[in-house]
């Protein structure tokens, strides 16, 4: 049964596509990091390892969940989630990667297939229309609730920094949160291509997340959009447990109005985070850091996303490039005064030796390296 269960993970084309996606993604990554800082922020190598972990052990435990349940689809099902989920997936855009939207087109289809001709797909739809509600609250609910839990516990690590242009032509930094996870899930075919019993299949689903954080740092946007997924995810599973129970009126409608939820979730926190003074924004607060590469000095002196360096051993810093000629005045030693999120300042102190990089790995708010490259604007 795992052999054969395994098999039908290889070769569903969904979990290729997803493939094809993921390096996409963390291609035009490290474009994008190259032209506007001369240097990537981490290796294509960290997006394919969140890929993996930790969503797939979620998805395992998912999977203990449907094989108890015995949770039975059939294959114009299977064959329609398939397709609708991959055409999503080749858009390239992390954020529709969610089944919310193939099973909103599913059960939207369902509910008009009395009041709409779908020409030759009307058997399709009929077939596919025989799997009952409770599979689709019960997918939506644990692929959305295994969101929740790695918006908060995975979105936030190894984000993206990034420049992008104010209305009114300043440069502002911030984070950009674009991930997939895969989380496959188990299902159930009835009896059917030769065999006897029920036939395991390995549902592939991908899971992405896009969220451009410049009004705050990741860790709040993040935690806000994994509370609305956690409740919509509960609501989904409640509305599941009650069908063992009773016959829940309009179950259908209130399930594609999750579905539309979902997307407005998303869209309530970036409103919300446009609407936030930047924090990653030049001022009267020295030389803001976006962030600082991973094992570099910057790094090691503790250096945070957000804050700014104020002052070189007493000379006051207006930016990236006075702080660097500040920096080549006070070598071997140096003292910076750094103020933090909250406006108070701290002291970094640290001696300069002859192996460190000129920039110290730290990544400034300022005009991006290449000048070819159009910045996106707030």
């Amino acid at each position: 049964m795992s052999v054969l269960a395994l098999l039908t993970l290889i070769g569903s084309p969904l979990l290729w596509v997803t493939l094809v996606a993921l390096a996409y993604i963390s291609m035009t990554r490290i474009k994008r990091e190259r032209a506007m800082f001369r240097s990537r922020r981490r290796s294509p190598k960290s997006d394919w390892i969140h890929f993996v972990w930790p969503s797939v052990l979620l998805g395992g435990l998912a999977s203990v969940a449907t094989v108890w349940l015995e949770m039975t689809v059939n294959v114009e099902w299977l064959v329609t989630f398939t397709v609708l989920y991959a055409l999503v997936v080749l858009t390239m855009h992390p954020r529709f990667v969610s089944p919310a939207f193939p099973l909103l087109v599913m059960l939207a289809a369902v509910s008009l297939r009395d009041v709409v001709s779908f020409g030759p797909l009307d058997e399709t739809v009929t077939r596919f229309a025989e799997v009952g509600w409770p599979v689709y609250a019960l997918v939506f609910g644990l692929v959305t609730l295994a969101e929740a839990i790695l918006l908060r516990s995975n979105g936030n690590v190894e984000t993206s920094p990034t420049l992008i242009l104010s209305k009114r032509g300043q440069f502002i930094g911030g984070h950009v949160v674009k991930r997939l996870w895969f989380f496959p899930l188990v299902v159930f075919l009835p009896p059917s291509f030769g065999f006897d019993g029920m036939v395991p299949v390995i549902l592939p689903i991908p899971i992405g997340v896009s969220l451009l954080s410049t009004g705050a740092l990741p860790r709040t946007l993040l935690g806000k959009l994994s509370t609305y997924r956690g409740i919509l995810a509960v609501i989904a599973l409640g509305l599941f447990g009650a069908s063992y129970a009773l016959d829940v009126p309009y179950a259908g409608y209130v399930l594609i109005a999750l579905y539309v939820l979902y997307e407005l979730a998303l869209q309530l926190i970036k409103r919300e985070n446009r609407a936030t003074t930047p924090v990653f924004i030049n001022g009267n607060r020295g030389a803001v850091i976006v962030d600082t590469l991973p094992g570099s000095p910057g790094e090691a002196m503790q250096l945070i996303p957000g804050e700014s360096i104020y002052k070189v051993n007493g000379t006051v810093i207006t930016g990236g490039s006075s702080f660097y000629e500040a920096l080549q005045l006070h070598k071997p030693y140096i003292k910076l005064e750094v103020l933090n999120l909250n406006g108070d300042i701290r002291f970094v102190q640290r001696a300069m030796y002859e192996t460190d990089p000129h920039e110290l790995g730290i990544l400034f708010v300022g005009e991006p390296m290449s000048p070819r490259l159009r910045l996106r604007k707030l």
